[in-house]
């Protein structure tokens, strides 16, 4: 552990030697590093952390990746994802390879958008995300930004079809960081899809970040889709800041990682602002997928919905972590939290927390959580109107996760969604049971 971080230390000390166009950006990063430190690698003794072992994390030695000479091969995305008309943005181990020109919308290489910023805009990006969710990861990706891109999607718009951002990971026992900040300016409405994949089998270790700064009466709809080798380490934060009356729902259908940790954050902080927080986490094999939700209540008249499912084969393991915490000033909060888990095998395990602070006396939060296999009665239902055995219970599998495609209002998504389902059943051989 101390050899890790130690590890972590030189390579920061590296990168900032080369990163000196911006005073205080690199202050900025210092800071983080400075917090990531005080912070610590964390242990089973954190209580954020209690069920996610990373001592086999720990004993690998990445090196932190430069991205800056590198070709993407657009031949390698999948057919279901590149036949789909839409503006695709092309990154590759956290570099901007290739993006489209649009009057809708604008899209600049991170590094390039951050140097150009005033200090206040900068600070407005760096700094104005909620303390109340502190995680060791986010610091230490804001220690190492500059690969990712900024799209700004500007106000009175309405996209003409969805924004892909397809992310590829190519190199074994890496370090990769990359941030991506959206802006999306007021009465805009959208679809924005990130789709991840890397080489099969690679070890790597990627610490990736996506800020939404959502502007007044705006509305987006957002997947993503991590299918990384099932050999790395992932861990991600996805950050939403929402002003008055907009609109937000975020879809995560998570397959790759060895282990991957997924931080989602909205903060509600303009009156009358609804956040949807989905998601579906497929396991198989040693797979460990932890999920943490915190969804931060600061103006009244607000509304948010978790629905977070998990399908676990074999003998991988999912957590559920679900916090909502209601400020003061948020009355006429409507909050639910839901989390169901469907174990597909005797081995699989899950552990599910989920959490209510709240500190104002007119609201109506709620949570809860479920935990099985398939019910034996709804089985033998099927079977007795004459469905195979097997057949039956990818029936029933399927509508387990179905109940998610409720909140999506995209077909685009929709589709997208149920086809990335499919393929993860056919991939997994659920769907030889037909």
């Amino acid at each position: 552990m101390k050899d890790f971080e130690s590890n972590l230390s030189n390579q920061h000390e590296s990168f900032l030697s080369f990163e000196n166009k911006s005073q205080y950006l690199n202050i900025f990063r210092k800071k983080s590093f400075d917090n990531f430190r005080k912070q610590g690698l964390p242990s089973l003794l954190d209580e954020d952390w209690r069920f996610t072992d990373l001592s086999n994390f720990y004993r690998n030695e990445y090196k932190h990746l430069d991205s800056s000479d590198i070709e993407f091969d657009k031949n390698i995305v999948p057919k279901h994802i590149k036949s789909l008309d839409a503006h695709f943005i092309y990154v590759q181990d956290g570099k901007l390879i290739e993006s489209p020109e649009s009057e809708l919308f604008e899209i600049n290489d991170l590094s390039v958008f951050l140097e150009e910023l005033s200090e206040d805009k900068l600070d407005f990006f760096l700094n104005s995300h909620s303390e109340k969710n502190v995680d060791f990861t986010y610091e230490l990706n804001s220690a190492f930004i500059k690969d990712g891109i900024h799209l700004e999607i500007k106000k009175n718009t309405i996209l003409d079809k969805p924004i892909i951002l397809i992310n590829f990971y190519s190199s074994d026992l890496s370090h990769i960081s990359t941030r991506n900040i959206i802006e999306v300016g007021a009465l805009s409405e959208g679809q924005i899809i990130e789709y991840s994949f890397s080489k099969p089998d690679i070890n790597f270790f990627l610490n990736k970040a996506t800020s939404f700064y959502l502007s007044d009466s705006s509305n987006i709809e957002h997947l993503s889709v991590d299918e990384s080798s099932k050999n790395s380490y992932i861990f991600s934060n996805i950050k939403i800041n929402q002003n008055k009356n907009s609109n937000f729902t975020t879809d995560s259908i998570l397959i790759g990682g060895r282990i991957y940790r997924n931080n989602v954050h909205p903060a509600l902080k303009g009156e009358g602002a609804n956040s949807n927080i989905l998601g579906l986490y497929m396991s198989t094999n040693n797979q460990h997928m932890d999920n943490y939700m915190f969804v931060e209540h600061e103006q009244p008249n607000c509304g948010s919905r978790q629905l977070y499912k998990g399908l676990l084969k074999d003998e991988s393991k999912g957590v559920f972590h679900g916090r909502i915490l209601v400020h003061n000033a948020a009355q006429k909060t409507d909050a639910k939290q839901t989390n169901r888990n469907l174990l597909l095998s005797d081995k699989a395990q899950v552990d599910t927390k989920p959490q209510l602070e709240i500190y104002a006396d007119d609201v109506k939060c709620t949570h809860g959580a479920t935990t099985g296999q398939l019910d034996p009665e709804a089985l033998y239902y099927l079977r007795a109107r004459g469905i195979e055995f097997e057949k039956a219970k990818l029936i029933m599998i399927r509508s387990f996760t179905e109940e998610l495609l409720e909140f999506i209002k995209s077909d685009f998504i929709l589709n997208l969604h149920k086809k990335t389902v499919e393929n993860w059943f056919i991939e997994s051989n659920l769907a030889e049971m037909e």
